[in-house]
Formats: C-alpha cells, structure tokens, sequence
C-alpha cells in the first residue's frame, strides 16, 4: 500500500554554487564518491532526499539531508538507505520499500519517490 509520494525539481547550477564544506556536510563519502564529479549526479541525489522527505509528510523534520543515503545499483536504478532520524521516521511509518526514479536535463533535474507499506 502506498504510504505516501514526493517530488523535487532543482536547477543543478544550485548545487554547482554550493560550497565544498556545505556539499560535504549534505552528501556522504559515498554518493560523493559514486557521483565522481558528476554535478547532475549529486543534484539528482538531493532531489531525491527532497522527494523522500515529502514522501514521508513531513520535510525534513527530525532529520537532516544526510539521514538519507542516495545510491545506485549495478545498473544506474537510485536506491536510498536511510539512517538516523529518517530511519526513525520511515520506521514510525510502518515503510517497507521506497521506490526512487530520477530524471535530468541540461539545466534541471528531479527526484520522484513512492513510499511503501510495509506487507503484514
């Protein structure tokens, strides 16, 4: 059952005119280094923070940006891994799976995420 959506479009220049400190702090050494200064790469990871923190109801309350772990697997398909207060957060929510799909332009980029039930 579907629990909950979000989506999130960004321009990617806003995460080229982040600072380093700021970028560090919000991405993982892992989407860093997966993204591997791929700009579109780390905006499209955001979107997809952003769509999951809408998904869950409640933007990023009780939980930061890097609480949600953006990644891919052997085939390019998102996948997020969530810790701290999104954790808790997806947790409360009884979530089972969250379904991620990301799409760019030259300028644009946006995350789209499904939030799933957890089967009982």
């Amino acid at each position: 059952m579907i629990i909950g959506v979000g989506t999130d479009i960004l321009e990617i220049d806003r995460i080229k005119a982040m600072k380093d400190s700021i970028r560090d702090r919000i991405f993982t050494a892992e989407e860093r280094r997966q993204a591997d200064g791929k700009t579109s790469m780390l905006a499209g990871d955001f979107a997809c923070k952003e769509a999951i923190a809408k998904s869950f109801g409640t933007g990023f309350r009780d939980f930061r940006p890097e609480d949600v772990e953006i990644l891919r697997d052997s085939l390019g398909k998102p996948y997020a891994k969530l810790y701290k207060g999104a954790r808790k957060q997806f947790d409360a929510l009884k979530g089972g799976t969250i379904h991620l799909s990301i799409s760019d332009t030259k300028s644009l980029v946006i995350g789209f995420a499904v939030l799933e039930r957890a089967e009982e």
